[in-house]
């Protein structure tokens, strides 16, 4: 903040802020006389409220970070300097706004001068924390990236594509293709091994191929944006029970954020599917935030929407995209708001073609995604809308009677009435069949709850009520049963952790209650996804219902 106190007291010549895009001459250069050339927008934040007579030095009793290791202070002006400087062969040229992902500018990732600035660097050879490196020009990571609009942030259609960036520019695939020959540290394949071991599992649930666990590490060996999201989610996993562990994932968060705002910014460059499955990871990174900003789901949507191959495309593309939906669905469970993303593009994918259980479990989350769309449009409550919510019902029916037997559990026993026994205990014999019961008995829940066009009576409404109560309850512990009786589908736990955030309240019963926080801590110990936030929102709305007894 005073950085940016210190800029407004300056004399500026030839720094263009934000306003003056559209005007010949910015209105510093026209009052002192000079030519005004034009470069990058800057963005000045925080601090241009303040007074000009303000004390712009650090107060005396202000508070101090403490420091854990050795510091060296890093002088930024040359680094600055060059963002002003321009080759004569790049003429100045207005800012683009297009959202389109073709025909236009070009411009890709900053040239090798750019890279030599900022090279980036392996994690020492031995798991040092990050905090207690030195952070020289080379090393010194940059949190800039994580500034702005979610849109402008994350570089997506809307996003700027500046003039510096197109100077001495060059092709994502042109930078993979230097990057080919670049090999791993120990720490990054300690890292790129936990992936596979791991996270891979719970993207590749429903994808009988696994191309997040073995396409998406081949092809970020030799795809910076790739690698750098699997490093980022990985270490936000590997790292998940120590105090500092997000500062090593937000490293390599903003070396990816780095490679991928100059890439989907500009037209020229296409949207590949490394491109696709880095975002989606990204995603699955910020869904463990302790408050989701959704701003790489905006992305993912965006381009699925512009780009509607991706849903059908095969391979990894067609992988990254189910992913996304599963993302968005996981939104609208838990805010009770439509999709944001066009179903349409999926339509022609094989898996309403196959028959393998992988299929199947596609279908019904595919059928889910429907429902939300559905049952979540306020504005279309008319008289269809209960005709279509019939007809999808009608489908989840089909889809249970006509299930493989596979899918059929291989050992059941209903829920019990002491403490340990409070789920259902529902065996299957593979991850991908825990995926189709669980959506199934959401998209249950879901028809239960959007009730019925007929008007009743206040006693038929209120008996109604009370049966539509106890069935979401057996539904939600069987989606909370499912989660906790096959530990080898940890995929399943997010599931049940969503569901929770929809329809915990309904849990009276207090074994219940004990029963779903301790799913909930056990989700976080193995997945490293923060659960204390719900468990106190679940607590809160429990405690409401015992006050009126």
């Amino acid at each position: 903040m005073y950085v940016c106190l210190l800029l407004e007291e300056a004399p500026i010549s030839h720094i263009q802020l934000i306003g003056d895009t559209k005007t010949p001459a910015c209105d510093n250069c026209r009052t002192a006389g000079e030519d005004c050339e034009r470069f990058l927008n800057i963005r000045f934040r925080n601090g241009l409220d303040f007074v000009k007579d303000q004390d712009v030095t650090f107060p005396e009793k202000g508070p101090w970070p403490s420091l854990t290791g050795p510091i060296r202070f890093y002088d930024e002006t040359p680094e600055t300097e060059s963002l002003y400087i321009t080759s004569n062969s790049s003429p100045s040229s207005q800012v683009r706004h297009d959202t389109g992902y073709s025909d236009g500018s070009h411009c890709g990732l900053p040239g090798s001068d750019v890279r030599e600035q900022r090279p980036y660097q392996t994690l020492p050879e031995k798991d040092t924390p990050v905090t207690q490196q030195i952070f020289t020009p080379a090393s010194r990571p940059t949190y800039a990236s994580n500034i702005g609009s979610p849109v402008a942030h994350l570089g997506y259609p809307d996003a700027e594509c500046t003039t510096e960036l197109r100077r001495d520019s060059t092709s994502l695939t042109d930078f993979a293709r230097s990057q080919t020959h670049t090999s791993l540290s120990a720490r990054e394949a300690v890292l790129f091994r936990n992936f596979v071991d791991n996270m891979a599992l719970w993207t590749d649930i429903t994808d009988p191929q696994r191309h997040f666990e073995i396409v998406a590490p081949a092809r970020a060996l030799h795809e910076p944006v790739l690698r750098a999201a699997i490093l980022a989610f990985s270490s936000r996993h590997i790292n998940r029970q120590r105090p500092d562990g997000d500062t090593e994932s937000l490293k390599y968060h903003n070396q990816c954020l780095e490679l991928l705002i100059p890439a989907l910014s500009c037209n020229d460059n296409e949207i590949t599917e490394e491109l696709l499955a880095a975002i989606a990871i990204l995603r699955q990174n910020e869904e463990m935030d302790p408050q989701d900003n959704q701003f790489h789901l905006t992305g993912t949507t965006r381009i699925l929407n512009t780009m509607s191959s991706f849903g059908s495309s095969g391979g990894l593309g067609e992988a990254a995209a189910w992913l996304c939906l599963r993302e968005d669905m996981y939104i609208s469970l838990t805010s009770q708001s439509p999709l944001r993303t066009d179903l349409h593009s999926f339509e022609r994918s094989d898996v309403f073609t196959r028959t393998d259980d992988f299929a199947w479990s596609n279908r019904m989350v595919f059928l889910l995604a429907r429902i939300l769309s559905c049952a979540f449009n306020e504005e279309n409550r008319t008289r269809g809308f209960y005709a279509s919510l019939k007809a999808l019902e009608k489908e989840v029916d089909y889809w249970n009677a006509s299930k493989p037997q596979t899918f059929h559990p291989v050992h059941f026993v209903p829920r019990g009435k002491d403490s340990g026994q409070r789920f259902p205990t529902i065996w299957t014999l593979l991850p991908v069949h825990v995926v189709g019961l669980q959506y199934y008995y959401i998209a249950k829940i879901i028809l239960a709850l959007s009730g019925c066009s007929n008007p009743s009576l206040p006693y038929e409404t209120l008996q109604r009520s009370r049966d539509v109560e106890k069935l979401v309850r057996g539904h939600l512990l069987n989606v909370l049963g499912l989660a906790a009786s096959n530990p080898r589908a940890e995929n399943t736990l997010f599931t049940a952790r969503h569901s929770l955030v929809a329809w915990g309240w309904i849990l009276r019963h207090k074994l219940d209650q004990e029963a779903a926080e301790g799913l909930l801590r056990y989700m976080e110990l193995k997945t490293g996804w923060n659960t204390s936030h719900l468990i106190d929102s679940l607590r809160e709305q429990w405690n409401n219902e015992h006050a009126d007894d």
